[in-house]
This record gives C-alpha cells, sequence and structure tokens, in this order.
C-alpha cells in the first residue's frame, strides 16, 4: 500500500512539466524588429525589417506568432493606427525565416508616412516597436510590356 502511494506521489512530481524556473515578463517579451526599410513600389509601400531571435532576456526564441504593422500620418505624426498584421505558422521550421515583408497598399502617393513594427509570442507578449521610420510614398509607373519577339 505505501509503495502505491509513493509511486503515484513520484508520478504526480514527475509529470508537471515545468521545465526550467518561470521568468519574469519583462525577459520573455521578444527583441524587437530591426532593419527596418520601406521602398516604394507599384504595389504601393513595401516594408521590409528583420525578424528578432531572442527574448529580452537573451534566450532564444521559437514562439514568435507575428508582427503587427502601425501607420501614422506626417513626418511627426504620433498617432498610430494599426493597418496591418504579418502572422508567421514557422515556428517548427528548423530554418525560419528571418527577413519579413509587407506592403501598404493604401499608400497615397505624395504622402508621408511613419512605421512601425511589433512582434508578438503565441502567449501575447509584444516587442518594444521597430522603428519608426519615416518615408514618402512615391508613386512608381508600371514597367513597360515586353516588346513581343520576332517570329
Amino acid at each position: 500500500m505505501i509503495r502505491a502511494a509513493l509511486f503515484v506521489v513520484l508520478a504526480l512530481a514527475s509529470a508537471c512539466g515545468v521545465k526550467s524556473n518561470p521568468q519574469p515578463p519583462e525577459l520573455v517579451q521578444p527583441g524587437p524588429p530591426s532593419d527596418l526599410v520601406a521602398k516604394s513600389t507599384v504595389d504601393g509601400l513595401r516594408l521590409t525589417w528583420r525578424r528578432p531571435t531572442t527574448y529580452s532576456g537573451g534566450q532564444h526564441m521559437r514562439d514568435l506568432a507575428g508582427f503587427e504593422i502601425d501607420r501614422a500620418t506626417g513626418a511627426d505624426g504620433l498617432e498610430f493606427t494599426r493597418v496591418g498584421t504579418v502572422e508567421l505558422t514557422d515556428q517548427t521550421r528548423f530554418r525560419q525565416e528571418r527577413t519579413m515583408q509587407w506592403t501598404d497598399t493604401t499608400a497615397v502617393a505624395g504622402t508621408t508616412y511613419r512605421y512601425r513594427v511589433i512582434a508578438y509570442t503565441l502567449d501575447g507578449y509584444r516587442s518594444t516597436p521597430g522603428g519608426p521610420l519615416t518615408v514618402e510614398y512615391r508613386s512608381v509607373p508600371p514597367a513597360p510590356p515586353a516588346p513581343a519577339a520576332d517570329r
């Protein structure tokens, strides 16, 4: 009887699933996205940035869920509005995408915008913003059609 009780206690103690000490929230926020760049394209203003790979506490991160893209109008714009998201599905892949991109198809030619990108994890922790980046969208004419091949 004592053996059975001891077995149950040991089984419960080893099955708790805790593999390390809990970390305070300020150490498990994703690092901010880096190298935010914007380029005017035919389709809109394309943003590219580098994905964070570590938490703010320095540990390697495998649970990055996506990015929120915020935009403000004007060079001094302070009121940011969410204009897009990029969701990730590569958390379990050995090799994850490092460079991310998103195109603002609602940008108006001749308008100056400020963008920032915020990373978030599967359990809802958010990074400090990457950016802000100030850029003027300049319309890009579509490429001329290729000449017809001679027959």
